[in-house]
């Protein structure tokens, strides 16, 4: 099993260290979404082995996706009955051209690959992009047409600091629910990120502590209890158990 992973920037997925889209584990680094689901990836196969560590991992960003779009489909959404939003439109697109570098990328590596496309759902980039579910299932479907059984939407809601903040806020773990509910613009008052830091006590060098705090443990991904995080690691876990079949 392999891994090809897209996200938005180095605070979730990660990015290549060099300045290129499309890298390798030698070029990787790792955020803490990856670590993420590189533990959860651990727990559904049933056995120790680190898809990072043995390097069977790969990143693909945000722009070499769009470089990459492929061509409309003439039957595509709106033969399901339901006509393809503009605002939707992006995530789908991402998720078809993610889907066929995975396609590539198994030939290469001749084994099976989990595509994991991560876009933050709310934000400033993003707010008129539609809701959470509109997104999520924008990508989904965007995996089934181009019949790619092991794509998996990666969608916070609002955005992956409120997943992590869940684990580290006073009460840890309880009532994450309503963290969906915050905005995820960054120009909000109180945003999320601003809290983040604050739950952290700002005394942490960035995204490596945070990698850390997952992989000791002190940030318990399996007592995140969120319909966002839920969603995304059931998507998961079926994509490990069809990779294992």
């Amino acid at each position: 099993m392999y891994l090809l992973l897209s996200g938005e920037g180095s605070s979730d997925i990660g990015n290549c260290n060099l300045a290129i889209n499309f890298c390798d584990r030698d070029n990787f680094v790792e955020g803490p979404m990856t670590v993420i689901v590189d533990q959860l990836i651990e727990i559904f196969q049933g056995y120790e082995m680190s898809h990072l560590d043995t390097s069977r991992v790969s990143f693909v960003s945000e722009r070499h996706l769009a470089d990459n779009k492929l061509p409309a489909k003439k039957k595509s959404m709106s033969m399901r009955g339901k006509k393809k939003a503009v605002e939707t439109k992006y995530y789908y697109e991402n998720a078809r051209a993610l889907a066929s570098l995975a396609k590539q990328k198994s030939i290469e590596v001749q084994d099976k690959v989990i595509a994991v496309l991560f876009r933050d759902s709310d934000g400033t980039a993003s707010a008129n992009r539609g809701n959470w579910s509109d997104k999520r299932e924008s990508m989904l479907r965007g995996f089934n047409d181009e019949e790619y059984s092991l794509g998996v939407a990666m969608v916070p809601k609002p955005k992956s600091e409120a997943w992590l903040l869940c684990a580290t806020k006073d009460t840890k773990y309880q009532n994450c629910i309503v963290l969906e509910d915050e905005s995820g613009n960054d120009d909000s008052p109180n945003p999320l990120k601003e809290q983040l830091l604050h739950s952290l006590d700002r005394n942490f060098d960035g995204n490596n502590d945070i990698c850390q705090l997952i992989r000791e443990k002190l940030i318990d991904i399996e007592k995140i209890d969120m319909p966002s995080f839920s969603a995304f690691k059931e998507n998961l876990k079926t994509a490990v158990e069809k990779a294992l079949s």
